[in-house]
């Protein structure tokens, strides 16, 4: 059975993938603990474990707040990741094996999965989508890229781009996945750091209106 805090860290972390609590939302301890029927020290102890996460702010007199991203924050982050998650790809073509390339038809297939029927299941989109970049980043072998790519892998950031996407954005990403197994698998260095660069960079379109988003969310808390 879950502890009181994991259960606090668990509900609090979904609030925040699904938008429930949208960037800028300050976080009230008691109402959280209320929800929940916990006291308000196993909250306290989630939240500054989602702080750590990089997905909580404290600000001096106002508490804790979910974070809030700007358009040169995102932008920032989609052209450090297309620099570093490329380069992780182009050392991974000469590196990976059989069954790294297996866990990437599995998650690109979890994603389609995901992606088929009525409206599309953006938090295991999302899920699948991860997973198969931290195959890739594993993959290259490199200790240190592999950290600094870490800390650009913001779930909330990644979740919230998605439920953005059109169905053929969506189908486009998948299709970008496949791509990349496919150059990983025929070990071409360059096709897929390439591929992977376009792959991160197609999203960033979308970097000014996940801004506005968060802003408006940030306005209205």
């Amino acid at each position: 059975m879950p502890t009181s805090a994991e259960r606090a860290y668990t509900f609090i972390r979904s609030s925040i993938l699904s938008g429930r609590y949208g960037g800028g939302t300050r976080l009230k301890e008691q109402e959280i603990a209320s929800a929940l029927a916990i006291s308000r020290t196993p909250v306290r102890d989630a939240i500054r474990r989602l702080h750590s996460d990089g997905l909580i702010d404290f600000e001096p007199n106002q508490g804790a707040r979910v974070t809030t991203w700007s358009k040169v924050d995102l932008t920032e982050i989609s052209e450090m990741r297309a620099l570093l998650e490329s380069f992780a790809a182009e050392l991974a073509a000469v590196k990976i094996g059989a069954s790294e390339l297996d866990e990437l038809d599995r998650h690109t297939d979890a994603m389609q999965k995901a992606l088929d029927g009525k409206e599309p299941r953006i938090d295991q989109i999302s899920a699948a989508n991860l997973a198969f970049h931290q195959v890739i980043g594993r993959a290259a072998g490199n200790t240190r890229l592999l950290l600094i790519i870490e800390g650009l892998w913001v779930l909330p950031l990644v979740a919230r781009k998605f439920a953005l996407f059109d169905r053929a954005s969506l189908e486009q990403s998948i299709n970008h996945h496949r791509e990349i197994t496919r150059a990983l698998l025929a070990r071409d260095a360059g096709w897929a750091s390439a591929i992977m660069r376009a792959h991160i960079l197609a999203a960033r379109a979308y970097d000014g209106m996940l801004a506005a988003l968060t802003n408006e969310s940030s306005n209205e808390s």
